[in-house]
């Protein structure tokens, strides 16, 4: 090849590598800024009071991906409609009492706060938005209540317009839709597993689940479930396969959890030279592999999958005949208690087969079905604890209360711009992992932005006149916060970037240039940020232990659910509830991230067992054996509820107990079939609970994490 050619052909590698990388990033920058200056023309043409908070609203909502920027605003909107009704109930009732005014406001953006701290994505972005509405439409409007109707109709109409205009030049200009993102996650989540699955399979049941595996497997669920929730809003076809790919998420995490569990149980044989029962599943699991195949490769799209699903069914009844073959010789040449182990491992191996069908046939039914999905598709539940929401929500009161105070008792002009910040500050990052870092760089960001904005205001924007002057002054800065918006390590220090310059730099339908009352506003503003970051470090912990107590104690909460919630949705739920536990562990160190996560997945394949064995004890058994298995649920969750040795113990026996009893019902009572079938299953399942339990492995873990003992007592332990 020769040289310019060569050039020719790199330079137009180059190119493409730019345009899918750094080129869609500026794609959406000057989307952003030409929806903003639209909404700041419009609203000037309008007349609108203050132009740029429709200009702000602009840069608040933009998304790079048209389904999110939609899903943001239609929320947005909710929230903003429900600040503007509770905000005018509470002036009617107060408008003539300044301080219960600002009190109810308070309240009213501390419940804010809760609900955005409960929920997540643009579900909690209402709720933030409905306390930010109450305080700008508020705080103005208890000092001039006269005009409180005029300043919420132009407060609203800015927001809406600023919305408007985003919506439209990111579905005109260059869209970049959630679907096609949506599709490569789904095809490659299943790709992946089964890769993945295939590597197990090859040295059959000794590669175990990374660390990094599991939070990748976590970070699929929920993302998946993020962008479902967000192409409901672009495009009609997802809103079609939207309970298929709900089901579909379902079934990754039923069979992610079952293969983690039954690759602990292969471990424990391992461990305990269970040599025997190895040999005896080495077969089975050898003749997974190729079902999971689609002319010898995994299935590269949901079409390929059909066949793989069929592949899959017809080989549960083989699987079925060889496990019992394998049980029948293996009865004449082990010990009851390894034969019991065996069967655990073999009835994990059905359980994984019949999970990985359900998971193919949904992966399938996306391309080949329409409607309705066959099963029932049961929404993805998040982790979310009334106490932490409620200290969200004091934390935000009490910032307010700071601020609104000194507001009142100094007179301060800049008041109500101080506490509006301090709202967005504690709201917005109420369920950030890392609240304490995301006000810090937003709170960089203002500072940043408020050197660019007297910079933009005082030596730039004095010189322009007219509209297109104005907009080609603020161009380069807008420019500059955009491009760091698209920087995820960046992404704070931008949104106060942005926020302070609309903000400061004010443009107005007549200029003023006032440098007190600049100052004034963007000292307001860091004020305002401030005492949110404050809040933040004080009422959160810092210290690693505590963070590992805290998350260790939301685990114990699980399992303690997982022994008395109904069944109807608790194993969809607690998975699901676990996941998102573990997904808060990403930005941990990882030495603190690794320990946390062995505890989240053991805690996973318990509740599991736990909950396997309560659906079993739901169906048909002697009545002489419900008291005791009553009792051995007491004595797991009085465990979980105290972390001892003491408790472990009694849980252990318990369950040794009740193995026993179930013993003894297959020797000496006569047992229907159903019944018989009910006693032998509550064996398995309480064999695995009895696995985990006494594992140690993790369980001195578990146990120094949810106590405050240290370090010499956990190993003497």
């Amino acid at each position: 090849m020769s040289s310019p050619t060569a050039l020719r052909f790199n330079l137009a590698d180059a190119l493409r590598n730019w345009a899918r990388q750094d080129g869609l990033a500026w794609i959406f920058v000057f989307k952003t800024i030409a929806a903003s200056f639209l909404a700041l023309w419009v609203a000037f043409r309008l007349g609108f009071d203050q132009p740029k908070t429709a200009m702000t609203t602009v840069f608040i909502v933009a998304q790079p991906q048209s389904g999110l920027m939609l899903a943001k605003s239609f929320y947005r909107i909710v929230g903003t409609l429900a600040g503007l009704a509770v905000t005018l109930v509470l002036l009617a009732l107060f408008a003539q009492y300044q301080e219960l005014f600002l009190l109810a406001m308070t309240i009213w953006i501390g419940l804010c706060v809760m609900g955005a701290a409960w929920f997540r994505d643009f579900q909690a972005y209402a709720f933030v938005l409905a306390g930010y509405t109450a305080c700008i439409i508020g705080f103005p409007g208890v000092l001039h209540p006269e005009a409180i109707f005029q300043i919420a109709q132009s407060r609203v109409s800015e927001i809406l317009l600023g919305i408007l205009c985003t919506a439209v030049i990111s579905d005109a200009f260059f869209p970049q839709r959630l679907s096609p993102q949506l599709l490569l996650l789904v095809r490659g989540q299943y790709r992946q597993f089964v890769e993945f699955l295939q590597h197990a399979v090859a040295a059959p049941l000794e590669r175990t689940v990374t660390p990094a595996d599991q939070l990748k497997f976590v970070n699929n669920v929920l993302v998946l479930e993020s962008l479902r929730a967000s192409t409901l809003f672009e495009d009609p076809d997802s809103r079609v396969r939207t309970d298929r790919l709900r089901l579909f998420n379902t079934d990754f995490m039923a069979v992610s959890t079952t293969l983690h569990a039954l690759q602990q149980l292969a471990r424990r044989l391992r461990r305990q030279g269970r040599t025997q029962s190895l040999a005896a599943l080495r077969p089975l699991v050898d003749a997974l592999g190729p079902q999971l195949l689609h002319e010898g490769r995994a299935p590269a799209m949901a079409a390929e999958a059909v066949d793989v699903a069929a592949q899959l069914s017809a080989y549960r009844h083989q699987l079925r005949h060889d496990v019992h073959a394998a049980h029948q010789h293996l009865a004449i040449l082990v010990t009851p208690e390894e034969l019991l182990d065996f069967d655990c491992t073999a009835e994990l191996l059905e359980q994984l087969l019949s999970e990985l069908h359900l998971f193919t046939a949904s992966y399938a039914a996306l391309a080949t079905a329409r409607g309705k999905a066959e099963r029932p598709a049961p929404d993805f539940v998040l982790h979310s604890h009334w106490a932490e929401a409620a200290v969200t929500g004091l934390r935000a009161v009490g910032a307010m209360l700071v601020v609104t105070g000194f507001w009142i008792f100094t007179a301060w002009p800049n008041g109500a711009g101080a506490a509006t910040i301090a709202c967005v500050g504690c709201a917005l990052f109420a369920s950030s992992p890392t609240p304490i870092r995301s006000v810090k760089n937003m709170a960089l960001g203002f500072g940043v932005g408020m050197v660019a904005a007297y910079f933009c205001a005082f030596h730039i924007l004095v010189h322009m006149d007219g509209f297109l002057l104005l907009c080609m002054g603020m161009l380069p800065f807008l420019m500059v916060g955009g491009w760091m918006l698209t920087k995820p390590q960046l992404a704070g220090i931008g949104a106060g970037f942005n926020l302070m310059i609309t903000g400061a730099v004010g443009p107005e339908n007549i200029m003023h240039f006032d440098v007190p009352s600049f100052i004034n506003d963007g000292l307001s503003q860091l004020l305002g940020i401030g005492v949110a970051g404050i809040a933040f470090s004080l009422l959160t912990h810092h210290d690693p232990r505590a963070v590992q107590r805290a998350f260790a104690g939301k685990m114990r909460q699980e399992l303690v659910r997982a022994c008395q919630e109904p069944l109807q949705r608790l194993p969809h739920a607690f998975d699901g509830r676990i996941r998102d536990l573990m997904r808060q562990l990403g930005n941990l160190p990882e030495a603190d991230r690794n320990l946390l996560l062995m505890c989240a997945l053991s805690v996973l394949e318990l509740g599991d067992a736990i909950i396997d064995f309560r659906r079993t004890a739901a169906m048909p058994l002697p009545a002489v054996l419900k008291p005791a298995v009553r009792q051995t649920l007491r004595s797991l969750m009085r465990g979980f509820n105290k972390i001892s040795a003491e408790n472990r113990a009694t849980a252990l026996a318990s369950n040794t107990s009740l193995t026993q009893d179930l013993q003894a019902a297959l020797r000496y009572q006569a047992l229907r079939g159903s019944e018989r079938d009910t006693v032998e299953r509550l064996q398995r399942c309480l064999r695995r609970i009895h696995a985990v339990v006494e594992d140690d492995d993790w369980y001195l873990a578990f146990r120094g994490l949810a106590t405050s003992s240290g370090p010499e007592e956990k190993h003497a332990a």
